[in-house]
């Protein structure tokens, strides 16, 4: 698990970069009673969430402007050592460790994650060993671009905004944040924007279709990455597929344009 060392280095790297817009920063970590607590800048603004409803039909216009200028910010700053050092949830090693490239060490997470919580997804997924096949072996033809920072985790609760939707800050990196291709970022921001309302389908197809042609990003290689994202955290809050992430997570797999670019 990454320490709140890491966490503070890869926060300063951060602040560093000149965003548009304010990041945590950890100023001081101290030990009260036996427990590590950290001293953090109050970020200002309101969370994006408070525009949106989840039985929305399509996405917010301004929430997707916002959304974008977001990710085209994080895409500017360039990979750090501190962020190759930032592990997934509760596991032991850098998601970085032992890879040469950023599509290694994502393909070595799908795969760790496979084998550990498989058969919980094949009890749901059938056929699950054949989209996982597909995956892995589309994965490594994607292109290469320059490593940046990855937030991992844009829900809209954890962009805030001004009164006109401008991104002002970001909160809560951590969940699959790393140093990668920023496509990834664009991929799963589409795919969780609106999670679980009735359209949520739907507009995850739009907002992958935007982001891919506002910034430059081709779609095949979005929803190979909205399916890697799907295996790595299916089980990244109950180990037996109890809680509603984890569906999501197989519903994402089963998604037409997903299973389509698997070959399903």
């Amino acid at each position: 698990m990454t320490s709140l060392a890491e966490t503070q280095a890869f926060y300063a790297d951060l602040a560093a970069a000149g965003l548009p817009f304010r990041t945590p920063e950890i100023l001081s970590i101290e030990q009260v009673s036996g427990r590590s607590v950290t001293y953090e800048r109050k970020l200002p603004g309101r969370q994006l969430q408070d525009r949106l409803g989840e039985a929305d039909h399509r996405a917010d216009p301004a929430a997707a402007r916002c959304v974008t200028e977001v990710l085209r910010a994080l895409a500017t700053v360039p990979a750090t050592p501190a962020m190759r050092q930032l592990a997934f949830l509760d596991e032991q090693q850098p998601l970085w460790a032992g890879a040469a490239d950023f599509l290694t060490a994502l393909t070595s997470l799908v795969r760790r994650r496979a084998d550990r919580f498989g058969p919980v997804i094949r009890e749901r997924l059938p056929d699950f060993d054949q989209r996982l096949a597909a995956l892995t072996e589309r994965l490594c033809t994607i292109a290469i671009r320059p490593d940046a920072a990855i937030h991992g985790d844009l829900v809209a609760a954890n962009i805030l905004v001004d009164e006109q939707a401008r991104p002002v800050a970001l909160l809560d990196f951590g969940f699959l944040t790393t140093a990668g291709d920023p496509a990834l970022d664009a991929a799963i921001a589409a795919a969780i924007l609106n999670m679980y309302g009735p359209h949520a389908a739907a507009i995850t197809d739009e907002l992958t279709a935007s982001f891919a042609a506002g910034l430059g990003y081709p779609a095949e290689t979005l929803l190979l990455y909205q399916a890697a994202y799907a295996v790595a955290t299916a089980n990244a809050f109950t180990a037996d597929g109890s809680d509603g992430h984890f569906s999501w997570c197989v519903d994402q797999l089963r998604r037409p344009a997903v299973a389509g670019v698997l070959g399903m």
